[in-house]
């Protein structure tokens, strides 16, 4: 199934020049939106088949029926009844196809732990790919619709492609319907600005990807097949390295995604800002996943009080979402630990901003701040990674106390090639810090200079682009 790792491969270029050239010769509005929806099944289709496409029509249908149903609605009672039916429905799909196996798991562990012999059967069961993101965008659809922040969309196409759009169909970023559906009220018209927008941001998010990511991903990968006969310093750089890599895998998708949709005159949200130059954990997450983090904060963190309710019932919010934030990306205790770990790391920040009084003595500044909330933050992508419990408490024992073994640094020697890129993105991180709105700048180019852009972008895939990309990592949530 090819276009499961579409977006950095030659068969995406020739389908998304195909979509390009239809859509430009056809000009009716309608029927360039049919075709893209067309294209967008297609795609979805090849990376799942037509059993999980029927569930993306399914939900699609149930939120467009819903959200008609809450806004006609003369009371309340009926309204909440339709909410219900769509949130149950939506979890009730996500939670049998992406954590069924999993509670099985924990079910088995449980008898094991209590002497029982007998387990019960794991499920062939397939995740969706994008279930977790067109899950959440439909439920937002219909909150919105409830708390009558949006009128329901009147054509069923439309409502259809802001679900299935395929640029961010299978890993982001998440769209809300009031951000993305008044886009579609008019005709796609390209555009030379749009074009070179877009492709400038394709062609750095395939660089991301496949230059950086997938070469730093070899020495990550050793590291972490069996960290417990490593020292400290190849435990932090793993964890310095993963951190890395899953920035590039995941902004770089990210970047494709919104300068594929560019192309096409539609606007996403930015999902990536920076998030290693954060200086607190709340700073992280406004900068991290960022059309996640702010989907939580409205639709989960808010409507359970969000700040309101005083300072312990505010921590308790923020451990639930955090903890439910890290669950949505995975069925595995480490995702559980992970969200529990950055909800404490930001019920911390707020504790010390209360006793901000005495902010000299407690609370970091400038590059202070941001050493002491990058040394958690990649701490917490051991957590991340590793999924074997004896590994996990292994690599953070040896993240905090620091050995000065040399045991295993024959592993450089042979991930010299990880190591450079690893280097060369810590400079370019820094720089793109400094320099604000790179990609503007070069977008902004005149056109000789662009293909200079253009140039450099394809020789960096033909030199470093390794002989097998691996898929992007979000591909699994």
């Amino acid at each position: 199934m090819w276009c499961k790792v579409l977006f950095n491969s030659t068969p995406f270029i020739i389908f998304l020049c195909v979509v390009l050239i239809l859509i430009w010769l056809i000009r009716k509005r309608d029927y360039q939106y049919t075709i893209l929806l067309l294209a967008s099944y297609y795609f979805y289709y090849f990376s799942t088949g037509l059993f999980l496409l029927s569930l993306l029509l399914f939900t699609s249908s149930l939120d467009f029926y819903v959200g008609k149903k809450i806004y006609e609605a003369n009371n309340k009672r009926i309204k909440k009844y339709f909410l219900i039916l769509s949130l149950i429905s939506n979890l009730g799909i996500l939670a049998f196809f992406k954590y069924t196996n999993f509670a099985i798991d924990s079910v088995n562990d449980l008898l094991i732990l209590f002497g029982f012999n007998s387990q019960l059967p794991i499920l062939n069961i397939i995740l969706p790919i994008g279930i977790s993101f067109y899950t959440f965008q439909t439920m937002s659809y219909t909150l919105d619709v409830y708390f009558g922040k949006l009128k329901p969309v009147d054509s069923f196409l439309r409502y259809m492609l802001y679900v299935a759009f395929f640029p961010q169909l299978v890993a982001g970023p998440i769209l809300r319907a009031a951000d993305f559906l008044p886009q579609l009220g008019k005709n796609i018209l390209f555009s030379y600005t749009n074009l070179k927008f877009g492709l400038t941001l394709v062609g750095w998010g395939i660089v991301k990807k496949v230059v950086f990511a997938d070469n730093i991903a070899p020495l990550v990968n050793v590291i972490f097949e069996s960290p417990t006969e490593l020292n400290s310093f190849l435990i932090i750089l793993g964890a310095i390295g993963f951190g890395i890599q899953i920035y590039c895998d995941f902004s770089g998708y990210s970047d494709i995604a919104i300068g594929v949709a560019k192309t096409f005159g539609f606007t996403l949200p930015l999902n990536f800002n920076k998030p290693y130059f954060s200086k607190n954990p709340a700073e992280f997450w406004k900068r991290w996943h960022i059309s996640l983090s702010t989907w939580l904060k409205d639709y989960l963190y808010i409507p359970l009080g969000g700040n309101r309710k005083g300072k312990n019932r505010t921590d308790f919010n923020l451990m639930t979402t955090m903890v439910l934030g890290g669950l949505w990306h995975g069925a595995s205790w480490n995702f559980v630990i992970w969200g529990a770990y950055q909800g404490i790391l930001l019920t911390l920040h707020k504790f010390f901003s209360r006793i901000k009084s005495i902010s000299g003595i407690f609370i970091f500044k400038g590059i202070g701040a941001l050493i002491i909330t990058q040394y958690f933050v990649f701490l917490g992508w051991l957590i991340f990674r590793i999924r074997d419990v004896s590994d996990l408490w292994y690599s953070i024992k040896k993240f905090i106390l620091i050995d000065f073994s040399l045991n295993g640094l024959s592993i450089l020697e042979a991930n010299k090639l990880s190591l450079i890129f690893i280097l060369i993105f810590l400079y370019v991180h820094y720089i793109s810090y400094k320099n604000k709105d790179v990609i503007e700048r070069i977008k902004s180019l005149d056109l000789r200079y662009w293909f200079v852009y253009v140039v450099i972008i394809v020789l960096l895939l033909l030199l470093f682009a390794p002989s097998k990309t691996s898929e992007f990592i979000y591909f699994q949530f």
